[in-house]
C-alpha cells in the first residue's frame, strides 16, 4: 500500500501550511483523502435530508397545530375562566405556580409529539445513511471511481494509473478539500454517442461558499469531451459529428445541488423513489414516505455535439487561476 495522504474532516486546516491552491488528478497516495470526500457527500446528503424532513410544510403545519392545542389541553383552567386575553395574563400572573406546573406536564407531551417526527426523519435519512455505513466495505467507492480502488492505492505504478485522470481533487494548505469524479459507460458508447457518467462532486463543508462544484462541473464536462476524443483516436473512427451524453445524480432535497445543475446547462431525464443507487431495496413504508414529501433522486442530462469548442465553458472561470477562487452569492 503507497503511503496514504491523510485527511481529517473534523480538524481545521493547519494555519501554518502556505494557503496555496491547487489541483490534481488522482493518485495512489490520494485514494483514501478521495474516498474520505466522497463518503463525506452522502453524510452531507443525509445531514440535509434529515433538515429537510423537520422543516417540510407538513411537519410545519403540524407544529402549528399539535404544540398550541397540546397547551390549550394542560392549560384549560386558566383559559376557561378567562373572557379575554388581558383577564387570562391576570390569572396565571396570580397563580404562576400553577401555571408553571401545568407548561412542565405538557413538556413530555410536546417532547413525544416532536420524537415521532424525528423518527420518522430518523428512518427517511437512514436511506442515504445505509450508503455511508457501507461505502467502503461494499466496494461502493469501486462504482463511484470505475475501477479496484485498492489496487490502485497499492502500486505507484499500476495499469489502473491512467483512471486517475478521471478524478479531480482540488487542493488548499496541502488538504484535498474537493472532488469530482467520472467515468465513461464502456457498455453503451459508440463512436457516434459517447456517454459519462460524474459519479460524485462534493466539496468540503466549510469550503460550499466558494464555487469548487461549479469549476469541477466544468473540468468534468471538458473531461468527458477529450476521453471521447481518446476514444475516437483508439477507434480509428472518422466521425465528425458525434455526441457526448453526460449524467449524473442529484437529491431533490438537495436544492443546491439541482441550481447547479440547471446553469450547467442539465435537465431533468428521470426521478425514482429509491435514494440507493448502490443497493436498491426500497421497502415499501419507505416508497410510501417518500411519495408524500417528495423525496426522489433524480437522473440529468447534458447533450453536447463535437461541433462546439466546450472551452468556452470556461470562459471567465477564475478559479484556481493564480491561487483566486470566487464566492457563491
Amino acid at each position: 500500500m503507497v503511503a496514504q495522504k491523510d485527511i481529517d474532516l473534523n480538524e481545521p486546516l493547519d494555519e501554518k501550511v502556505s494557503s496555496t491552491l491547487s489541483k490534481s488528478a488522482l493518485t495512489p497516495e490520494l485514494t483514501k483523502a478521495a474516498i474520505t470526500l466522497q463518503g463525506d457527500r452522502y453524510k452531507q446528503l443525509q445531514a440535509k435530508l434529515t433538515k429537510f424532513i423537520i422543516w417540510h410544510p407538513y411537519f410545519v403545519t403540524f407544529y402549528i397545530i399539535l404544540f398550541p392545542s397540546v397547551l390549550v389541553y394542560y392549560l384549560w383552567d386558566f383559559i376557561s375562566i378567562s373572557e379575554s386575553m388581558i383577564e387570562l395574563y391576570y390569572i396565571i400572573s396570580r397563580n404562576k405556580r400553577d401555571f408553571f406546573v401545568q407548561i412542565i406536564v405538557s413538556a413530555p407531551v410536546m417532547a413525544g409529539i416532536f420524537g415521532i417526527f424525528g423518527f420518522i426523519a430518523y428512518i427517511l435519512g437512514d436511506q442515504i445513511g445505509a450508503i455511508t455505513d457501507k461505502y467502503v466495505a461494499q466496494k461502493y467507492c469501486d462504482y463511484t471511481f470505475g475501477f479496484d480502488v485498492k489496487e490502485f492505492a497499492s502500486d505507484p505504478k499500476t495499469p489502473l494509473l491512467k483512471n486517475g485522470k478521471n478524478t479531480e481533487l482540488v487542493v488548499y494548505r496541502n488538504q484535498p478539500i474537493a472532488v469530482a469524479t467520472l467515468k465513461p459507460d464502456w457498455d453503451q458508447c459508440t463512436e457516434e454517442n459517447f456517454i459519462v457518467n460524474i459519479t460524485g462532486v462534493h466539496v468540503r463543508k466549510v469550503f460550499a461558499q466558494v464555487d469548487f462544484d461549479q469549476f469541477l462541473f466544468e473540468w468534468a464536462i471538458l473531461r468527458s469531451r477529450e476521453l471521447y476524443q481518446e476514444f475516437l483516436i483508439q477507434k480509428n473512427s472518422k466521425v465528425k459529428n458525434g455526441t457526448i451524453f453526460i449524467v449524473t445524480d442529484a437529491y431533490s432535497f438537495d436544492t443546491q445541488q439541482q441550481k447547479l445543475l440547471a446553469r450547467n446547462g442539465f435537465r431533468l431525464l428521470s426521478s425514482s423513489w429509491e435514494l440507493n443507487p448502490f443497493n436498491p431495496s426500497l421497502k415499501s413504508y419507505e416508497k410510501a414516505l417518500n411519495k408524500l414529501f417528495g423525496i426522489s433522486r433524480g437522473t440529468f442530462g447534458l447533450l453536447l455535439t463535437t461541433e462546439k469548442d466546450d472551452v468556452e465553458l470556461l470562459k471567465g472561470s477564475d478559479i484556481l487561476e493564480n491561487g483566486q477562487v470566487r464566492k457563491r452569492h
